[in-house]
C-alpha cells in the first residue's frame, strides 16, 4: 500500500509539472489620476457693436438776390399806353400785347417803366 501511495503522489506530481499555463495580453488600463479630459469648449460670447447713428449736416441754405431780367437782345419795339382806374394796369398790360402782337407778329411783352402816380407804362415788344 505504501507503494501505492507512492505511486500516487508519483503521477500527482507529474500531471502537476504538465500543467499549461497560458497568458492573455489585455490592453492596459489607465488609472484613474492620469485621465485626461477633453478641455471645456470655449465660450464665444456675442456683443452686439453699439449703434451707429448718421446726423446729416444742417441745410446751408444761401439767399441770393435775384438777378433783373435783362433781356439779350433790345426790344423790336415798345408802346406807351396811358391808364385810369382800379384795372387799369392789368388793361393796360392787354392793350400793350395786343399792339406788339398786330405789329411785331409772335412776340412777348415786358414792362419797361411804370409811373402810377401819372397812370402811364411802357411796355418793351420782343420777338418770340
Amino acid at each position: 500500500m505504501r507503494t501505492s501511495i507512492i505511486a500516487l503522489a508519483i503521477a500527482a506530481t507529474a500531471l502537476g509539472g504538465c500543467t499549461f499555463k497560458s497568458t492573455r495580453i489585455e490592453p492596459a488600463q489607465t488609472p484613474a489620476h492620469a485621465i485626461v479630459e477633453p478641455a471645456p469648449a470655449p465660450v464665444i460670447i456675442y456683443q452686439t457693436p453699439p449703434p451707429v447713428v448718421y446726423q446729416a449736416p444742417a441745410p446751408t441754405v444761401v439767399y441770393q438776390a435775384q438777378a433783373p431780367a435783362v433781356p439779350v437782345t433790345p426790344p423790336v419795339g415798345s408802346v406807351n399806353v396811358n391808364y385810369t382806374g382800379p384795372n387799369g394796369y392789368q388793361l393796360a398790360w392787354q392793350k400793350a400785347d395786343s399792339y406788339c402782337v398786330a405789329h411785331y407778329g409772335n412776340s412777348r411783352v415786358e414792362l419797361m417803366s411804370n409811373d402810377e402816380a401819372a397812370g402811364r407804362a411802357m411796355f418793351g415788344c420782343y420777338r418770340i
